[in-house]
């Protein structure tokens, strides 16, 4: 049987998700940061990261939640075109076993009918 072919789309969502869940955490972060600097708690400048996801957070976010859909859109549509192949081939076979005769049987041709 030949090996199923790997859905290019599965790499992506895996590679997209661990960045988006990276990039959320990070986003969330820096907005309990600053919750807490508004308060009177700010200790220290904000490093070079909080600026770029204050800057470009949302942007981020919506950029990895677009890519995510269309990889989902990708990944479905190739498994069902990869399932629509794999049928095709086996009523492909099926239909050449079917048109092939059956061999016939020595044990069936040498035994003579019930009387």
């Amino acid at each position: 049987m030949a090996r199923k072919r790997t859905n290019p789309f599965n790499v992506v969502l895996g590679v997209v998700g661990i960045l988006f869940t990276i990039t959320a955490m990070s986003y969330c972060v820096f907005v309990l940061r600053g919750v807490q600097s508004a308060a009177g708690n700010a200790d220290a400048p904000p490093a070079a990261f909080e600026q770029l996801m204050d800057g470009y957070g949302t942007t981020i976010l919506v950029v990895q939640l677009i890519a995510l859909a269309v990889a989902t859109v990708g990944a479905v549509a190739f498994d069902d075109a990869e399932g629509r192949r794999e049928l095709a081939r086996r009523q492909e076979a099926s239909k050449a076993n079917a048109d092939r005769p059956a061999p016939a049987s020595h044990a069936a041709s040498a035994e003579a009918p019930p009387s």
